[in-house]
């Protein structure tokens, strides 16, 4: 993102994060709810059957989504039109097609616990997607005349920045794609058509729960540009998108805790049904994730630094996002009572009363507050689905919660955010004590305070009489 906003027109960075809102939705679609049957039927039948029959089928449906765009390609960036081409259609079907087949791959690699060979191979793809973005949008640009690239493909790259931010999106995923395919050789038996169709039933709610649980997070990216219109909306677009960037450094915590959870509680749970141990999970996870959001709402002037002038603005959403994220994370948790008891249709009712919640209440704030309201709309989406899942979990399932501590760690942040963000600056006004980046040294020093007493107060809480 920094090298984007340095990079790339507004509208371009706008287009950009349309498009990835439309990746994402479209991701969840072409997997629908595969990896999580995946790793339900996995325990219980023979793995490799499991494992063949998913990618098999997510094979299948990618291949045919393919042939639908590339088929219906001038359609669909007519019905689109605005920023989008032909072209950037094409590559964005590309990365998705890719990436849902690599999906099912990464979720055996996981479910087999191979940690470091997961870590390896995400770092090999932001290698060469870095190494790529570098090349395209900076290294060619300061060549002269008409270069190898801009000739094969066709489309200058001033002009198609977003084009080229999506193909090398694509050669990334391909190059990993390419190199997990042994994975599939090794583990390849009979295809079951019987277990396909159990694997379908179970797996359909779960993809109206992606679904709608994706909408709640990329609607807003879609709309923000459609409601405003014009150039003036990617530009939007493009402040809301940096800044939910930033935001999003709480889903870099909730997405790892995700990759591991999920296979963690299927086997968990079949093997010991330690149902304690899921309360004490919620609760570290909250822990950790109080601990992020006064991390970065509290040093905000040192996260500035890679933004721009023009992109600062957008601060205001970071909070929420923050907030949002967390939310978003504790609904992930709770989920596990549906999942491993089969009562999937929950998440699906809860996802569609998120959706609309969501969806409405876009519709009404863009047009008022901008990306504002579209932050906001997000966050009441996701408070309303943890108290449904808590609603509907204390009726169907046996595991209980310590809510109680739960809420005053988060009463407890909630004092220590405003002490640090309205009390300590206005002091602040009376001692002016800057460094040479201009960062206020009293606001520093108070804020590294007041987290070091948060972490002192769940040390003796929570770790000190286990110590001893």
């Amino acid at each position: 993102m920094p090298y984007y906003i340095r990079t790339m027109d507004e509208v371009q960075y706008g287009i950009v994060t349309q498009m990835y809102g439309y990746i994402a939705i479209l991701l969840v679609i072409l997997t629908y709810g595969f990896e999580t049957s995946f790793f339900r039927f996995a325990k219980s039948k023979n793995f490799s059957s499991v494992f063949t029959t998913a990618i098999t089928s997510i094979t299948s449906t990618s291949v045919l989504f393919l042939l639908f765009v590339v088929f219906f390609n001038d359609s669909l960036a007519s019905y689109f039109s605005q920023g989008f081409s032909p072209q950037l259609i094409l590559m964005m079907s590309l990365i998705v097609a890719v990436d849902a087949i690599s999906s099912i791959i990464f979720a055996k690699i996981r479910y087999e616990g191979k940690s470091v060979r997961f870590g390896l191979l995400k770092l090999i793809n932001v290698s060469v997607l870095i190494g790529l973005n570098i090349y395209f949008l900076y290294w060619i640009p300061l060549q002269q005349g008409t270069n190898f690239i801009e000739s094969l493909i066709g489309l200058p790259i001033l002009d198609h920045q977003a084009y080229y931010v999506l193909l090398a999106n694509f050669v990334a995923s391909f190059v990993i794609l390419i190199i997990i395919l042994r994975d599939v050789y090794n583990s390849f038996e009979g295809f079951d058509f019987k277990l396909l169709l159990r694997m379908f039933k179970y797996s359909f709610p779960i993809l109206i729960v992606g679904i709608t649980g994706m909408v709640n997070i990329q609607v807003d990216k879609i709309l923000i540009p459609k409601i405003i219109g014009g150039d003036e909306g990617f530009r939007q677009l493009a402040i809301y998108g940096a800044n939910f960037k930033i935001g999003v450094l709480m889903a870099m915590f909730t997405q790892s805790f995700r990759l591991a959870f999920e296979p963690f509680f299927f086997k968990d749970h079949s093997e010991t049904r330690n149902e304690a141990i899921y309360s004490a999970i919620l609760k570290y996870f909250v822990l950790f994730g109080l601990l992020i959001f006064l991390g970065v709402s509290f040093f905000m002037d040192i996260i500035n630094l890679v933004l721009t002038d023009e992109y600062i603005k957008g601060n205001v959403v970071i909070p929420i996002v923050l907030i949002s994220q967390l939310l978003s994370g504790i609904y992930f948790t709770l989920s596990v009572w549906y999942k491993v008891t089969d009562k999937t249709i929950f998440g699906a009712y809860t996802g569609i009363v998120g959706s609309v919640i969501t969806i409405g209440l876009n519709l009404v704030l863009i047009p008022v507050m901008g990306y504002l309201g579209a932050a906001i709309a997000g966050l009441i989406c996701f408070f309303v689905m943890v108290l449904l899942s808590i609603y509907w979990g204390n009726k169907h399932s046996s595991i209980r919660y310590d809510w109680g501590r739960i809420l005053k760690y988060s009463a407890l942040v909630s004092i220590i955010y405003v002490v640090g963000n309205f009390i300590v600056p206005f002091l602040n006004s009376y001692i002016v004590t800057t460094n040479s980046l201009g960062f206020s040294i009293l606001n520093f020093t108070m804020r590294v305070f007041l987290i070091m007493v948060f972490l002192v107060i769940v040390y003796f809480k929570e770790f000190k009489k286990k110590v001893i």
